[in-house]
């Protein structure tokens, strides 16, 4: 009963039903009508006739409407089965007035009609009654059958219930055996993949180690096929890959082995390794060895054939044969006596020098222990220890010396060496070689003494070529600087055109220079003195406070300079000495104090008598002395800085006439120091003496200033016209002479004291100067320094024109300088006129 097609608005009659939609009619038709519908179908189906229904009341919503609908069945002609079209239409129904109709306002034929009418209409009801009671029958009969359907169904459904249940436990315990089984195949797969990748390793490690393996290897089968090689065996049976599974009797090798088959045949049936020394056809020896190729399960699978090369060994077999020979040959001619012992210290064997130095007999000696020999002139005891100890700790004896009287040879000194000797049969065994070395030892004894003599004298020769070499270097400096200023200064007071600044300064400095000057004359005329033996002290006693005060006043101007404090403690002692000499020694000492001191340090001065001493001790702040330079710093020519970097000028004569001058007094001088930065204490002990004289003051001797200041001046012209001119020099006089007479002759000069200050000038400006001026010994970095900085500078001022003026002027300054990249040399002191002209003519030159 399912719609198949739907023409016009069936929405009043019609409506899908909640769920899965369904186009079966009767599930479809409204609830008002699904009775009459159903009954209709049913009777048009039966009777295959039209079915009308008319008046069925429909309620829709609140909406209530009553509906004619007719059943007509039909059979198309090319249809197997029957259609039924239901039509749906709206019902009019008109009111009967019952209460106006009465029998008696009928007429009779009327109310003849009127009972036909109502017989039919009575008959029809019977008929649709009869056609409901017919389809409620049926429509009873089918739910009987669909109940007793439904009941069979119900059981089978039961029944298939409890057969799913059994089916479905059946299948959660086969799902846990397969799982189980699962488990035990992943299980089994990991240790499959396990020994997969075990088996690829050892796979590939014996295949490394037999390619690896520079000794041939052969493994056959049973069945004397091959089984694998190494490639030292390819190239021994000219093997190729393929040969692997090929009869072993196939190959033909260089193996001079006859029956090889058999000897492999013979391990597989007893199961015993085979060894044999063997050769091939050319001559070279092997070791075939053939042992029994077991399984993992203890089965035997073939055999593996090795072939040890010892065709080296059987040649050096021969070869150590003939060095024997050649050895005992040797050992019998060597001049050396040699002997053999046992592990008993007994003679085995010795050699013909032995017996002929010791002058004993082959019989005599064969199996005697070696301190019984010579009524035991060997038996000495640190030669027995020693010997015992190369028996068990395998310790060597060498160059023993040995000085022994022997019985038939007399005072001798030996030389003994001895080494184990393992033999064969593993017994031990001691070399002993004795070497007369009584001769030698006396041309060492002269030769070293003489080694000695002539190495000591040539490092004095040495330390005094040295030391003079030094000293000229610094003489000729420290003459030469202060030469610089009187020269340049007194060429310009020779012009007449300085003013009276000008000339007082200029003065000032001539002095000071001169002073300085005459202090070096003066040390080095001491120091020659002392030297010749010809300085002579005027003694007599005196009090050594008044020398001592007298010393202070005389640098207390140089102390206050630098903002040094001087402390002193003075005592009264009276010594007996030269007033002059005894002077110079504390001016010296203080001066030394004062020079290596920075400003706002400290000098205390304590004279005080000790015993039978009089003792002076200075002790200071300054810069202190190295420990190494300690011993030396009161040798001649020694400084703690020699070096064209020093910060402070001086010859280093001052200390060493110190303490000659001291010594020449009966008394000592001494210095102390903590290291550098540590300051210095210098004691001085002068006997003391108790003589009632009238003591003698100290000479006025006055001691060299050391102070600066200069200025300069030209000799006509103006040849240097607007030249820019760089001065380098660490002393401030020479800075102003040279800037005086440059300028004078139109240049314009910067002058500066320090290379570090020149270097900045230049990379200020590099193309502003056109000339360098430079001092060689500066403090800090040198002139060699300074310039190879400068021609290490980029555009003009690395190529600038450069003079040394320089104070060094010896040959071999003269060379370091042009190396080092000056243009020129010049010693001080120079004249002013001699230096322009060296300057214009260098600008010449590099303008041309």
């Amino acid at each position: 009963m399912n719609i198949l097609q739907v023409r016009g608005d069936t929405n009043a009659y019609l409506r899908l039903t909640p769920g899965i939609p369904s186009l079966n009619l009767l599930t479809m038709a409204r609830e008002d009508l699904a009775i009459e519908l159903r009954t209709a179908m049913y009777q048009a189906l039966m009777q295959n006739v039209v079915v009308r229904k008319e008046g069925i009341n429909l309620v829709v919503g609140e909406r209530s409407n009553f509906v004619n609908f007719e059943v007509i069945p039909f059979h198309p002609d090319r249809a197997q089965s029957r259609y039924f079209l239901v039509l749906f239409e709206e019902a009019l129904l008109t009111a009967v007035n019952l209460s106006t109709v009465n029998s008696e306002s009928l007429h009779p034929a009327d109310l003849q009609r009127e009972i036909l009418e109502l017989r039919q209409a009575l008959a029809t009801a019977n008929e649709d009654k009869n056609v409901a009671q017919a389809h409620l029958q049926s429509v009873i009969q089918q739910q009987e059958s669909l109940n007793q359907d439904i009941k069979v169904a119900n059981e089978e459904i039961l029944s298939s219930n409890e057969e799913l249940q059994s089916t479905n436990e059946e299948l959660e315990t086969a799902k846990e055996e397969i799982q189980a089984t699962n488990e035990e195949l992943i299980t089994t797969n990991e240790e499959l993949r396990s020994r997969n990748i075990e088996q690829h390793h050892i796979s590939n490690d014996l295949i490394n180690l037999l390619g690896s393996i520079n000794i041939p290897i052969l493994m056959v089968e049973n069945d004397l096929k091959i089984r694998r090689f190494t490639p030292m065996a390819q190239q021994l049976f000219n093997l190729i890959p393929t040969d692997i599974g090929r009869p072993f009797s196939d190959i033909r090798s260089h193996l001079d082995v006859p029956d090889l088959s058999g000897l492999i045949l013979e391990v597989i049936e007893t199961l015993q390794t085979k060894e044999q020394e063997v050769q091939t056809l050319a001559g070279y020896w092997y070791i075939l060895r053939i042992r029994p190729y077991r399984t993992t399960e203890n089965r035997i699978d073939g055999v593996v054939m090795v072939w040890i090369d010892i065709d080296a060994m059987k040649r050096s077999t021969k070869t150590l044969e003939l060095a024997r020979n050649y050895a005992e040959t040797i050992v019998e001619t060597v001049p050396t006596p040699l002997v053999v012992l046992d592990a008993d210290l007994c003679v085995n064997t010795a050699n013909r020098c032995f017996y002929e130095t010791f002058q004993v007999s082959f019989p005599e000696t064969s199996q005697i222990s070696l301190f019984q020999l010579g009524n035991g002139q060997w038996n000495i005891p640190q030669l027995r220890s020693i010997l015992a100890d190369i028996l068990v700790s395998d310790v060597e004896l060498h160059n023993f010396e040995l000085e022994h009287v022997f019985e038939q040879i007399g005072q001798k000194t030996m030389l003994l060496n001895a080494s184990k000797l393992q033999r064969e049969d593993q017994g031990m065994m001691i070399l002993l070689s004795i070497e007369d070395i009584t001769s030698r030892k006396q041309f060492e004894k002269e030769r070293s003494q003489l080694l000695m003599q002539e190495q000591l004298a040539r490092q004095q020769a040495e330390n005094s070529n040295r030391a003079k070499d030094e000293f000229l270097a610094n003489l000729s400096h420290e003459l030469r600087n202060p030469l610089t200023p009187i020269l340049g200064w007194a060429k310009l007071l020779r012009s007449g055109k300085l003013n009276e600044a000008a000339v007082t300064r200029a003065l000032e400095v001539i002095e000071r220079s001169a002073i300085a000057q005459t202090q070096l004359i003066e040390d080095i005329l001491d120091i020659s003195r002392i030297t010749s033996g010809k300085l002579h002290l005027d003694t007599s006693p005196m009090d050594l406070l008044v020398v001592v005060q007298s010393a202070i006043d005389g640098v207390q101007l140089s102390a206050d300079a630098k903002n040094i404090e001087m402390f002193a403690e003075l005592s009264s002692a009276t010594v007996l000495g030269d007033a002059d000499r005894l002077q110079q020694v504390l001016w010296n000492v203080l001066s030394n104090s004062i020079k290596f001191t920075p400003s706002g340090g400290r000098v205390e001065i304590v004279l005080e008598a000790i015993d039978s001493h009089a003792q002076i001790r200075v002790r200071d702040t300054g810069k202190g002395i190295k420990p190494d330079f300690l011993p030396y710093i009161f040798d001649r020519f020694h400084q703690g800085d020699s070096s064209t970097t020093k910060a402070n000028q001086g010859l280093g004569l001052g200390l060493s006439i110190v303490r000659h001058l001291v010594e020449l007094h009966g008394g000592t001088v001494g210095a102390e120091s903590l290291g550098e930065g540590q300051g210095t204490t210098m004691t001085v002990r002068l006997p003391l003496v108790s003589i009632t004289q009238e003591l003698t003051p100290p000479s006025d001797v006055e001691p060299p200033v050391f102070t600066l200041p200069l200025s300069t001046s030209k000799d006509g012209g103006r040849g240097l016209e607007g030249l820019q001119i760089l001065s380098v020099d660490d002393d401030m006089d020479t800075r102003e002479l040279l800037q005086f007479v440059l300028e004078d002759y139109g240049a314009q000069v910067l002058t500066v004291g320090s290379a570090k200050e020149a270097i900045a000038a230049l990379t200020e400006n590099l193309d502003k100067y056109d000339i360098l001026i430079s001092d060689i010994g500066m403090p800090e970095e040198d002139g060699y320094s300074l310039m190879q900085q400068v021609r290490s500078l980029d555009a003009k001022a690395g190529n600038i024109p450069a003079i040394a003026l320089t104070a060094y002027a010896s040959d071999k300054e003269v060379q370091r300088a042009i190396d080092a990249g000056f243009n020129k040399h010049i010693a001080k002191p120079v004249k002013p006129a001699q230096l322009a002209l060296i300057i214009a003519d260098l600008i010449a030159k590099k303008n041309v």
